[in-house]
């Protein structure tokens, strides 16, 4: 057998062996490929009444059953804290003071984003509580004006829509979402609502195929 014959007997080997791996990742000789796909996630989402941009990272882990094409995505997001400045308004809308403190901010998903993929169209809600977990005033690391149990009040729900041109390259999600009240805050649940809470806030989110 000639050296090229060889090198292509090795080559549909490998393709075989790629394919029945997949056929047989359920129980059963028929059962439905099920993808595992891991991912590192940059979260950037802009809150509309501070007017500030938030990033959050971390790591995404999704199962596409390939057997439908509705409710087939089922998405489980980890992401790291983030910050954000927080200015005191003076006048709203007009004058305020500049990064008076420095909010730490956690987004706590409520189960696993889902949905749908078909055809490298995605489409998945996510809902989610923002918890802070600290409110450090005039960046004084040590001083936390917020107990650890400052969250909103009812969990946030965002609806994120892209498109995956194939299974090796990063894609990106966009939606939106409306923030609620926060609850539990101490003496500043009140105006940790006013400063943050309300709608007209949009968010990206991009997943590279992990290393």
């Amino acid at each position: 057998m000639s050296r090229t014959a060889r090198r292509i007997g090795i080559a549909s080997a490998a393709a075989c062996t790629a394919t029945a791996i997949a056929v047989v990742s359920a129980p059963g000789a028929n059962a439905t490929p099920v993808w595992t796909l891991h991912h590192t996630a940059k979260v950037s989402t802009y809150v509309a009444k501070p007017g500030k941009t938030v990033v959050f990272t971390g790591k995404q882990t999704t199962k596409v059953d390939l057997g439908t094409y509705k409710n087939n995505v089922s998405a489980a997001l980890n992401l790291l804290p983030g910050t954000m400045k927080v200015d005191l308004p003076i006048i709203p809308g007009k004058l305020s003071v500049p990064s008076v403190a420095t909010a730490t901010m956690q987004i706590e998903p409520v189960g696993n984003a889902t949905g749908n993929f078909n055809s490298g169209n995605v489409d998945v809600t996510q809902r989610f509580n923002v918890r802070i977990t600290k409110l450090a005033p005039l960046n004084i690391g040590l001083i936390n004006l917020v107990p650890t149990t400052c969250m909103t009040s009812t969990p946030a729900s965002m609806h994120l829509t892209g498109k995956m041109t194939g299974l090796f390259n990063p894609f990106t999600l966009k939606g939106s979402y409306t923030l609620p009240s926060f609850k539990d805050c101490g003496l500043l649940t009140s105006l940790v609502t006013s400063l943050t809470s309300g709608g007209g806030n949009t968010v990206s989110a991009t997943f590279t195929p992990a290393a």
